[in-house]
């Protein structure tokens, strides 16, 4: 930074000079600063009968102020407005306007600031008086108000309050049941509850107290800040040791929850009816009347407009604020309509008020506004942007030539130039001291208000764009000029500092939110992280949001130079001269070949203009960051946008990813809040939650908008840079979306995987807990053995049919598990060409989640029923249930089945032992009665012989009910090592045999106990032999 001193700092007024004189309380403004600043706005009439409005001047107030009173009747000029508008400022203006009126002489003007004590309003109402009796009275005064003690002031004050409030709430409730309207109910319960909370002790004690106390302070002493002298809704936040449900009576804690109910509306209205109070609550407090030797403050005031009847002069009252008059509000709108005649007599000098109240204070106080007949509206509202920026750059204007003038110069000026009634602001001296050429043209392009003030360090675009952020809401504009003050000229005019350090406009200067295309314009420009910052700043307010960097040529060169910054676009001469140098250098060099030619151009800015309205989506692009979710159509088209660009532009066969899509509902969009968010993987941030959105994601989301509202094609006018802008993004999340799909195939490869190892382990494909292979997860189904449903028990029935819903949707899950690992001919095709052994691997050995569902969904069809209950039933947080039925039915007939067997079991000896023993049961006639069918013991010997039977009994014999290992794959193993259904075929087999020959040998029995044959007794015990199960 140079040593030299920017020559436009001497337009920047000093941090002293912008504190004297850009001030917003009226008391505190001098009358010459008032009138250097005062600019002129247009007013509004408003009927106090019919409420109709109709424009009206200045000069038109100043003459209501002043029309005759022949009629006896007391002049009421009212004038309203919202906060801030500027209300005090007109009742100063009035002040000053008089001080030069044709009839200053015959006038007694009082003006009673906001700001006043109750003690200082009645000092100044008492001020025109003379004489020992008045002295007398001002001291007595001064002496009430100095005896009141704080602490039981504000408890006397409590005790007013109650009692007002009880008076306010039988008023309404018998207004309410006089003309059955029902409306004030809701301000009838809270001055209720209000009541109850200002009477108990403890709320008192612990907190309201502090909220009296600032009252009676604020009312006694009087502040700079009128609405610390009113209640607020903020004061009805209870704090932390006054907690609802705690030691408190319920009558306290009722009020307390409604107070906290129906989000704070609850408290502006507590705030509402406690300050309706305020006004006789105080004046039980202060006492006016006895301090004023048992006389109101009316009658002083009437005493002392007869002494100005005999002086031939009048009484002016300028109230600045009557709102913030708690506590002499009545006695004050009681002397305003004291009339000066009685009975057609002359009695009491006239009186002429100018009141400035807050819009809808009058409401209700009928007498006052049949008076005034009309009010003085300072319009806030409904007032066209154009007039708005147009009023605010001339408010700029003055009050930045005021300021770098200074109050003590403003003041000697005014003091010593012509008192002139029909101009009170030709003795204002423009400020323009003498400064180089250079600085010279620079203000200039800052631009100068109508009245010729220059408006540096603004120009009328940052004077709309700042005053904005401030004063339009919902799009709509309101004109309030205390706000605009100390918000956009102060803190703006406070960074002097950072100027004279060419660091102003610092970067994210006042809600700056550059649109998208520009900030990755300007990122192209590698200016360094600060100095686009500061660009984006003046970009913004100073060049009124440009569209293209091609726009922001409408800002003048001097300004970027007057503010330290480089120009971010090219000027014609600039341009032209380049044209030609490159003409040169063409005519005086050899191409070189263009395949081996290198591109080492800086990438062109993105500078679209797409001459089109921006969509509404694009719109919501823009108004898009971490503090405000989208809508829900714009989330969705987000979304949208993203997977059918991604889903358009990537192959995943090319990933060995078969048949897998891009979905939209992977897209987390900041905030975290946003609608359809996903809350677990897979999920693919846009942007980190707690950053500033990308400025290139905008702008690619808005590129990827016109691509698809242009029929998904780049072929328009900018389309080449939407292009670029839109790949951009799309190339950093086309990694994000391959690294979510290796990582979710491998995931649901795994469960897939352990999902078909399990119904192996089931159906007894393999016996092996570890290491699955390849063939036997490609298996199909096998057949099952068959048995007698009908029989089973009530285990075995609930194991049978767990297992089997187990067993659903394998070649569901074997086709998935093969689009995760196969590498296939064509997108389309079926044909495998290869296996990926890697992602195998990582499946195989990647830690299983408690509940199993698929991530992937890809384009074929949804998971089926089956699978979906396959996978709960085999999952970690399911599997136990089925091993505890499994093993329940296992207990139920391994027992008896094994032992049925021995060690040194062969099916086809066996086979031939238990054919004979029929075969003689037939000859001889000694078949059993029951259910043994011939058919069925022949089939049961036959199934229990097949061929492999033998590796069946041998498993069986070793198979465990229960067994001490906890892996699931190993208990799976051994609790099928006969799967259930064969298990179950083969002990319904084995039951059969036994009960047939344990009733064949009963029959035996019976039938040859008398026998003397001796064949025949041979016979039967050759029989009776070949009856044993095994030898």
């Amino acid at each position: 930074m140079s040593d030299t001193m920017n020559p436009l700092s001497e337009y920047w007024p000093s941090s002293e000079r912008i504190a004297a004189c850009l001030r917003t309380e009226a008391e505190t403004v001098d009358q010459a600063l008032l009138l250097a600043v005062h600019q002129t706005v247009t007013l509004r009439q408003r009927s106090a009968q019919s409420g109709t409005e109709e424009p009206a001047t200045e000069n038109d107030l100043l003459d209501a102020l002043m029309r005759p009173v022949n009629d006896g009747s007391a002049v009421i000029v009212a004038i309203t407005g919202a906060s801030g508008v500027g209300k005090s400022h007109m009742v100063r203006w009035l002040g000053a306007q008089l001080d030069r009126h044709p009839r200053r002489e015959d006038l007694i003007v009082v003006s009673i600031p906001k700001t006043a004590s109750l003690r200082r309003v009645v000092q100044l109402i008492l001020k025109p008086l003379h004489g020992e009796q008045y002295v007398a009275m001002r001291e007595e005064l001064d002496r009430a108000a100095e005896s009141l003690d704080m602490a039981s002031a504000s408890e006397m004050l409590g005790t007013a309050l109650a009692q007002e409030l009880e008076i306010l709430a039988l008023q309404l409730k018998e207004q309410s049941k006089a003309t059955k309207n029902f409306a004030e109910g809701a301000r009838i319960v809270v001055a209720d509850h209000l009541r109850n909370l200002i009477r108990d002790p403890d709320i008192l004690d612990r907190w309201f107290k502090h909220v009296l106390q600032r009252i009676v302070r604020s009312s006694l002493e009087g502040t700079g800040e009128p609405e610390l002298r009113q209640f607020q809704p903020s004061d009805f936040i209870a704090p932390d040791e006054v907690s609802a449900g705690g030691d408190l009576r319920d009558v306290v804690n009722r009020a307390l929850a409604h107070l906290s109910s129906a989000n704070g509306i609850h408290r502006e209205t507590a705030a509402k009816v406690l300050q309706e109070v305020l006004d006789p609550a105080l004046r039980k407090i202060f006492r006016f009347t006895e301090a004023l030797k048992q006389r109101t403050i009316g009658e002083v005031v009437s005493e002392i407009r007869t002494q100005l009847l005999a002086d031939g002069k009048e009484l002016v009252l300028l109230i600045e604020d009557l709102a913030a008059l708690s506590g002499i509000q009545q006695p004050l709108l009681d002397i305003m309509i004291a009339e000066c005649d009685e009975k057609g007599l002359r009695v009491r000098a006239p009186i002429r008020t100018a009141v400035a109240v807050t819009d809808g204070f009058l409401i209700g106080r009928q007498t006052v506004l049949t008076r005034a007949k009309v009010q003085w509206v300072v319009p806030s509202e409904g007032i066209d942007e154009a007039t708005v920026v147009r009023l605010l750059v001339e408010l700029t204007g003055r009050y930045l030539n005021a300021a770098r003038w200074g109050i003590e110069r403003l003041k000697d000026d005014f003091e010593t130039a012509e008192r002139n009634a029909a101009d009170l602001y030709s003795w204002v001296p423009t400020f323009e001291p003498v400064i180089d050429a250079q600085a010279s043209t620079q203000l200039r392009e800052f631009g100068r208000s109508a009245a010729g003030y220059s408006l540096f360090p603004f120009n009328k675009a940052s004077i709309r764009s700042l005053g904005a952020s401030v004063l339009k809401v919902d799009n709509a504009w309101r004109f309030n000029p205390r706000a605009f003050i100390n918000e956009v000229l102060t803190k703006t005019l406070s960074l002097r500092d950072s100027f004279e350090k060419a660091a102003f406009p610092p970067a994210r200067f006042r809600n700056t939110k550059l649109r998208a295309e520009m900030s990755v314009a300007l990122e192209h420009l590698h200016l360094g992280t600060e100095v686009q910052g500061r660009m984006e700043s003046l970009l913004f307010h100073w060049a009124g949001d440009p569209k293209t960097l091609s726009e922001a040529a409408s800002l003048s060169p001097e300004v970027f130079k007057a503010f330290s910054l480089p120009l971010p676009y090219k000027t014609n001469v600039q341009e032209a001269a380049e044209e030609d140098q490159h003409r040169k250098e063409k005519q005086d060099r050899v191409e070189p070949d263009t395949d081996n030619k290198q591109d080492e151009q800086a990438p062109k800015p993105i500078d679209t203009a797409p001459g089109e309205r921006p969509s509404d989506y694009a719109l919501a692009m823009e108004a898009w960051d971490i503090e405000h979710r989208l809508t829900n159509d714009a989330s969705r088209r987000t979304r949208n946008l993203l997977a059918e660009a991604l889903n358009r532009r990537l192959d995943p066969d090319d990933w060995c990813l078969h048949g897998q899509k891009v979905e939209a509902g992977w897209f987390w969009l900041p905030p975290a809040h946003n609608i359809n968010n996903p809350s677990k993987a897979p999920m693919i941030r846009l942007s980190p939650p707690d950053v500033p959105i990308p400025p290139r994601l905008i702008a690619g989301l808005k590129a990827l908008d016109r691509w698809e509202v242009k029929g998904k094609t780049w072929d328009y006018p900018g389309g080449d840079d939407d292009y670029a802008s839109a790949d951009a993004v799309l190339d950093e999340l086309e990694r994000k979306v391959l690294d979510l799909m290796f990582d979710e195939s491998i995931r649901d490869a795994s469960i897939a995987m352990h999902a078909l190892h399990r119904q192996n382990l089931l159906l007894g494909i393999t016996s092996r807990p570890d290491n699955p292979g390849l063939k036997d997860l490609f298996t199909t189904m096998p057949s099952e053995a068959k048995f007698d449903a009908k029989s089973l028990d009530s285990v075995t029935t609930k194991a049978l049919d767990r297992r089997e819903r187990a067993m659903g949707g394998r070649a569901q899950l074997q086709d998935r598990l093969k689009k995760y690992l196969a590498c296939y001919q064509g997108n389309l095709g079926d044909k495998v060409l290869a296996i990926d052994t890697e992602r195998l691997r990582l499946a195989s050995k990647r830690e299983l989640e408690q509940k199993w569902s698929f991530a992937l969904k890809g384009r074929a069809a949804k998971d089926s029923d089956d699978v979906l209950d396959t996978l709960e039933r085999l999952s970690p947080q399911s599997i136990d249930m089925l091993l505890r039925e499994l093993a329940a039915a296992v207990n139920c007939r391994l027992p008896e089945t094994a032992d049925a067997f021995d060690a040194e079991h062969g099916r086809v000896a066996w086979r031939e032992e238990m054919k004979g023993v029929v075969d003689q049961a037939v000859l001889l006639s000694f078949w059993p009665p029951g259910d043994f069918g011939q058919a069925a013991v022949r089939a049961a010997i036959d199934r229990l012989s097949v061929d492999g039977v033998d590796s069946v009994v041998a498993r069986l014999r070793k198979m465990q009910a229960t067994g001490e290992s906890t892996d699931t794959h190993r208990q799976l193993a051994a609790l099928s090592a006969v799967p259930l259904p064969r298990l179950v075929a083969i002990h319904q087999d084995v039951m059969l045999l036994r009960n047939f020959l344990s009733a064949l040998g009963k029959s035996v029995d019976q039938q040859t106990t008398s026998i003397d044959d001796q064949a025949a007794i041979h016979a039967h015990e050759d029989l009776m032999t070949n009856l044993a199960w095994e030898k």
